[in-house]
């Protein structure tokens, strides 16, 4: 039986910076993890090799998500600001001055 993969020949993930964790205990002792130059790959590991690696560094900035997010919000307003006025209707009955004059009920 072939099985589906949506993986081709495998992937990891790996970081050459360094990550820290650290935590504080209670007697002001501080208890830490540092890892440089790691890799990861969750399956597909044939020969106990790593796949292609994908490094793990920011392919967006944060203005250009900035711009992004502004820019969607800006779409959003514009499509409901549209959306408003599309469902402006004009009156069914005009006043003239031939005719009786027109009375629109209001609450107080």
């Amino acid at each position: 039986a072939v099985g589906i993969n949506a993986e081709y020949g495998g992937f990891s993930f790996a970081c050459s910076p360094a990550l820290v964790t650290s935590l504080k205990g209670s007697d002001n002792t501080t208890l830490g993890i540092k890892m440089q130059n790691y890799q990861l790959q969750a399956y597909n590991v044939i020969d106990s090799s790593f796949a292609e690696s994908m490094q793990c560094v920011n392919w967006i900035s944060k203005g250009a998500w900035m711009g992004v997010t502004t820019g969607l919000l800006m779409v959003v307003v514009l499509v409901l600001s549209v959306m408003m006025l599309m469902s402006v209707s004009t009156p069914d009955r005009f006043e003239s001055s031939k005719s009786k004059c027109l009375i629109i009920p209001h609450e107080h």
